[in-house]
């Protein structure tokens, strides 16, 4: 009986290796493949973050019908169970972005994302900062949108919850705006912004060489806002051609060569109404560079 059962033993995994063994169809590699977009690692979730109390594992995650299109997912860390949040094709209005947020993603090395690539949890977790196309949107963990923001072709830049929960923040029309997240209206913090003066903003160089973003950081309080403001009157303008699917645009661009003016840049520190502005004694030599900026823990 034993051998009779040692016997059966080697027919079935006699029959199962071929089956085991079979490899798949080769896929063929193509020049569109190797160099198109996504490449050949395919395109990953990014932005993972932990809600305040731990409960949730949050990312944006890309389409299945659409790869670089980018929704926000919630995975539950006791469960496990996954479940779209926000879906970026229902709730964004398809407006085209401004200029300067298509040069922030494209510094950003995140020109060809659509969707949402950005979004920040409010200290208490119970609401999430959403921007899509350029407006605000606060989502409940429901998956229900408020839009914060009506804008189009003049997006919000930098949005960031305050660290209290107090505000929304964000940069338009190269001022910085700051509204309640309750409830009201937004309201510009700086006046003179425009032309080659930004408030809120980070200038080319920190943004393409320091790898920094924004150009404001909240207290720890919600009471005051550090905030950069930068002229760029004497960078120098060349002309620069955007190659795309559609075809070539040519434009100018102040860009700060090697060797060639930097922008001239100041820190401010202001309430979070905007008044009581102060400016910050950042030394006798103007051109310098404001590489980072944070509040210490006390505020």
């Amino acid at each position: 009986m034993r051998a009779t059962w040692a016997f059966a033993g080697v027919m079935l995994a006699c029959v199962a290796v071929p089956a085991m063994a079979a490899d798949p169809a080769p896929t063929q590699l193509t020049l569109k493949a190797v160099f198109g977009s996504p490449d050949l690692s395919g395109v990953q979730p990014r932005g993972v973050k932990l809600s305040p109390d731990g409960t949730l594992l949050t990312s944006l995650r890309p389409r299945a019908d659409e790869k670089e299109r980018f929704d926000l997912w919630a995975r539950d860390t006791r469960t496990g169970q996954e479940r779209m949040l926000v879906d970026s094709k229902k709730v964004g209005s398809g407006a085209e972005l401004s200029e300067a947020e298509k040069m922030q993603r494209e510094r950003a090395r995140i020109a060809g994302s659509k969707g949402i690539v950005t979004y920040d949890w409010a200290p208490d977790g119970k609401t999430i900062l959403v921007p899509i196309d350029g407006d605000l949107y606060l989502a409940t963990l429901d998956g229900a949108t408020r839009r914060l923001t009506s804008a189009p072709g003049d997006g919000a830049l930098n949005p960031v919850i305050s660290p209290k929960g107090g505000f929304v923040s964000f940069v338009r029309g190269q001022n910085l705006f700051v509204q309640p997240l309750g409830g009201g209206d937004a309201r510009a913090v700086s006046s003179d912004g425009g032309g080659t003066v930004h408030w809120g903003e980070a200038e080319f160089v920190a943004q393409e060489e320091m790898d920094r973003r924004t150009g404001y950081w909240w207290s720890p309080q919600d009471s005051h806002i550090a905030v950069e403001r930068f002229d760029e009157a004497p960078v120098g303008i060349v002309t620069r051609a955007a190659i795309g699917a559609n075809g070539t645009k040519v434009y100018d661009q102040r860009y700060p060569a090697a060797g060639t003016p930097n922008v001239a840049v100041a820190l401010y520190v202001m309430k979070a109404d905007g008044s009581g502005k102060v400016k910050v004694d950042l030394g006798s030599n103007p051109d310098i560079y404001l590489a980072r900026v944070d509040w210490t823990p006390d505020g």
